[in-house]
């Protein structure tokens, strides 16, 4: 009888712990999986950090986190963990009553990109270890892995030429957000540039003075149309990277710079197209609109997207076109862009056995620089 009634009490007590977990398991329950920092470079290390808070009495025995990322980013530790399409995670705490538990998983941004986790799924035992409760929780995080910038030593000389040649065209124009000064009148001035404050103190007519600008711009066309049956994906990757240094280097100058390019952001499906602007806050879009790329998706050739700048018109006076395929329809574009225009450059990309007999038109070839990649094996 005894043990009749210990069977009776052990069920019963069963039946309360799962009742109470199975209505209570997640309450003041806190589970995040956050990026260490919101941006990267390529080939840096960053981390994923795992916060985990019970702030309640009833304590969790065996708590699960899964998360999926992208098998992009190499994670240090591979246990608890499985690699194929995705990198999937799944990692088992036990708390206590009142207990937060940090984890930090280190890895290093292998590839450019643009990588979120949008859920995690929570999955507790009772205290038994025989009922098992579940769920899926938002939980949205971010990481910008900006593309590395290239041996800028390589682009002076494209670089100074380009550079110069925005000089000579440079059109001074007063800037009104920029004073400088106050001089007297001349018959020529306009009268909404005098200031009367000073003709009210001096009884004489003064005149506002203001600093330069200059009216440039340069346009970056970054072409990642495949040249060949096989997928260049080292190529293409070298592409994104010449823009984003060539664009610091303007930019560092003061410069403005705009992109277009056939390749498609990742969250959008559209071509990435950023218009003109200068300083740091710039360089950033630039450098996310870079990373969001994503080579998987198709695009359409470049010399569509330039003939139809050029039947808008007003080009800006300085172009740079990135992209190693040279085939007849962009070449014969870019020939009539070229003609009588010194702010144009190509930059034509490739494996050193690409350029074996590659031969440009002439007005191309005397403004085009051949920057080899190496092979990745």
């Amino acid at each position: 009888m005894s043990i009749l009634f210990a069977a009776l009490a052990l069920f019963i007590l069963y039946l309360t712990q799962r009742t109470l977990y199975m209505r209570i398991w997640d309450r003041d329950l806190n589970a995040a999986v956050t990026y260490s920092c919101e941006t990267a470079v390529e080939g840096e290390d960053a981390a994923l950090v795992e916060v985990v808070v019970n702030n309640k009495k009833l304590p969790l025995p065996a708590l699960t986190v899964k998360f999926q990322t992208s098998r992009k980013l190499l994670f240090h530790d591979s246990q608890n963990s499985a690699v194929t399409d995705l990198y999937y995670r799944s990692d088992i705490f036990s708390l206590g009553s009142r207990e937060k538990i940090t984890r930090t998983l280190p890895f290093t941004c292998t590839h450019r990109g643009y990588y979120t986790i949008t859920q995690m799924a929570l999955t507790c035992t009772d205290l038994l270890y025989i009922e098992k409760f579940s769920k899926l929780q938002d939980n949205f995080t971010q990481l910008y892995v900006y593309p590395r910038y290239v041996d800028i030593r390589r682009l002076l000389i494209p670089f100074n030429q380009l550079y110069g040649s925005l000089l000579t065209r440079r059109r001074f124009m007063e800037d009104p957000f920029e004073f400088r000064g106050i001089r007297e009148y001349q018959p020529f001035d306009p009268m909404r540039s005098i200031n009367w404050k000073a003709y009210a103190r001096t009884q004489e007519l003064k005149v506002n003075i203001y600093e330069n600008t200059a009216s440039q711009e340069v346009c970056i066309y970054l072409d990642l149309e495949n040249f060949g049956y096989a997928n260049h994906y080292d190529i293409m990757e070298e592409n994104i990277r010449l823009a984003a240094t060539f664009s610091d280097m303007f930019i560092a100058k003061g410069i403005p710079v705009s992109l277009k390019t056939n390749g498609c952001d990742c969250t959008s499906a559209l071509p990435v197209c950023v218009d003109g602007g200068t300083g740091a806050g710039h360089q950033t879009r630039m450098l996310q609109s870079l990373a969001r790329i994503d080579l998987e998706l198709p695009v359409k050739h470049l010399s569509f997207t330039l003939r139809e700048a050029l039947a808008k018109g007003g080009q800006p006076p300085c172009m740079i076109f990135i992209s190693n395929y040279c085939r007849d329809d962009l070449t014969d574009t870019l020939k009539d862009i070229f003609s009588g225009n010194e702010g144009c450059c190509l930059i034509c990309t490739g494996h050193k056995d690409m350029f074996e007999g590659f031969n440009l038109p002439a007005e191309i070839a005397e403004k085009t620089l051949m920057w080899e990649v190496e092979h990745i094996d």
